[in-house]
Parts: C-alpha cells; sequence; structure tokens
C-alpha cells in the first residue's frame, strides 16, 4: 500500500491525512479513477479472444479497500484504496493500490 508512515503534519488541527483505523469496504468507480478513452487514451477496437479472456478487466465498479484521506494543494480528496482486479474469466487476480478521486468511491454498506 502507499505509505503514509513518515508524513508529518505541519498543522494537527487541520490534518491533510485521515488513515482508517481498519481499512473500509468501498467499490471504486473505475471509469472514473481512470478515464480510459478520454483525453488521449486509446482504446484498440479489434482485440483478439486471448487478450480479452486473459487481461485485466477493468470496468465498472470493483472492490476495494479504502486505507485513507489524503487532500490535495487545491482542496480535493483523495482515497488511497487497494483494487482487487481479475482478468475477464475471473480466475487470475491482482491488488492495486491507487489514488483516486473522490468521486470515484463508494462505501460499501455494512451487513449485519
Amino acid at each position: 500500500m502507499i505509505n503514509t508512515d513518515h508524513w508529518t503534519e505541519r498543522l494537527p488541527d487541520n490534518r491533510v491525512i485521515r488513515i482508517f483505523d481498519e481499512p473500509r469496504a468501498v467499490k471504486v468507480d473505475i471509469g472514473r479513477a481512470l478515464p480510459l478513452g478520454r483525453g488521449g487514451a486509446s482504446r484498440a477496437d479489434h482485440v483478439s479472444m486471448r487478450v480479452k479472456t486473459s487481461a485485466l478487466y477493468m470496468s465498472g465498479y470493483l472492490d476495494a479497500t479504502q486505507q485513507f484521506w489524503v487532500k490535495m494543494h487545491d482542496g480535493q480528496w483523495l482515497a488511497g484504496v487497494t483494487v482487487r482486479v481479475t482478468d475477464a474469466g475471473g480466475t487470475n487476480l491482482v491488488e492495486i493500490d491507487m489514488l483516486v478521486t473522490a468521486d470515484a468511491v463508494t462505501e460499501v454498506p455494512a451487513t449485519i
């Protein structure tokens, strides 16, 4: 995970990093977190079946855990998350640490 251990707050009453005691379950809207296909990123329209079934499946809302919030210089909050990404077949899994904008994160309701 992104290491915040050595961050020191200049103004402790106005913290810029808020670390959760226990990471919380969230969903990350990967289309907001990585706006692929916009702003210069390109997408291949013809992809082989091998790639379609074996490559990272990064679409929709992905399961993640959020470890902290961090404030940017312009006042926006970013979420420090670990996103679980599988291949299209669901047989392989990687965990990717990311900073994403607050609008890309949705808290998962607690279950009883």
